[in-house]
């Protein structure tokens, strides 16, 4: 099974939307395909794969196992299955106080050399579960459960897993790809031709590198619109930014560009190719950063740090 996943710090480029047209290429070509909305905060995958709702996970109860659901031939694993298309997605990012009373206790053992063997260990456990309840309310953890086999059921055997990344530098994202560097065939990064897009797909491509995450290539999507007569029309994003200029320069495979359309069978066409040129696709790691780099980027944070 090939694991792959696409990135893009910045939003709005249409992630989901070419995930689900790519999912659905495969399964036309008669591929097993699992796809996975990491957007904890905003799904909207189903959407994208033209479902009005996003498919109700199953239970296993007897070994309290999700089942994934299954719809038009693939398999979908959403936070929407969950909690629904209308609810917001909250997480409570405001977990310093309990933070702050596990490092208190942990300073109190260390100057407390005299406590009895049973209360040192009886405090260590307290300590334990204070940090495990912080983290069981964290995305970090909920996507290491979403990853987790012995949480989550998927059919035998796949041929891919697609996993659509939410937008910016996440918890979750980072979470996604410190969990999946090893077995994770690569990412591919979509961008749109324009100049505010570029910021972000140039900071997209530093951040692979520095992680040494495989990349598959560069998609540009809504490069244009395609109009009823078959032609491509650059009216909304100018001017146009050259992405192959710049995939180019940074070494990374540039695999296409989709316009945008009023009708999403005439895009099929573009999918499809896609799907011919990630199944044909050797990812390639880009050279670490140099010495000098490092320690600018360390600097960097050092300084934001203590901001």
């Amino acid at each position: 099974m090939k694991k792959l996943a696409v990135l893009a710090l910045k939003g709005g480029v249409g992630k989901s939307t070419v995930v689900a047209g790519l999912s659905l290429a495969l399964v036309k070509k008669k591929y097993r395909v699992g796809c996975v909305d990491l957007d904890v905060t905003g799904s909207n995958l189903y959407s994208a794969l033209g479902l009005e709702h996003s498919p109700r996970w199953g239970l296993d109860s007897v070994n309290e196992k999700i089942i994934v659901p299954e719809v038009n031939g693939y398999w979908l694993l959403s936070i929407a299955s969950f909690v629904g298309e209308e609810n917001a997605v909250m997480w409570d990012g405001s977990q310093n106080a309990e933070l702050d009373g596990a490092m208190k206790r942990i300073d109190e053992l260390k100057k407390g050399a005299d406590f009895e063997p049973v209360v040192m260990r009886d405090e260590l456990e307290a300590i334990r579960r204070q940090i495990d309840d912080v983290m069981a309310s964290s995305k970090w953890r909920y996507v290491t459960e979403l990853l987790s086999d012995n949480i989550v059921t998927w059919p035998e055997p796949l041929d891919y897993q697609i996993f659509d990344l939410p937008p910016s530098s996440s918890q979750e994202m980072f979470s996604f790809l410190d969990q999946t560097k090893k077995d994770l065939f690569g990412v591919f990064i979509v961008s749109q031709p324009s100049a505010i897009a570029t910021t972000g797909l140039v900071r997209t491509i530093d951040l692979l590198r520095v992680k040494q995450i495989p990349i598959v290539g560069l998609v540009v999507n809504q490069d244009g619109f395609l109009t009823s007569r078959g032609e491509t029309e650059y009216q909304f994003l100018s001017p146009r930014v050259d992405l192959e200029a710049i995939a180019r320069k940074a070494g990374i495979p540039f695999l296409m560009s989709i316009p945008q359309s009023g009708e999403i069978k005439k895009l099929e066409n573009y999918f499809a190719e896609l799907a011919d040129k990630i199944i044909s696709s050797t990812p390639v790691v880009l050279k670490d950063v140099t010495l000098g780099k490092k320690f600018k980027r360390k600097l960097v944070k050092g300084i934001a740090r203590r901001l």
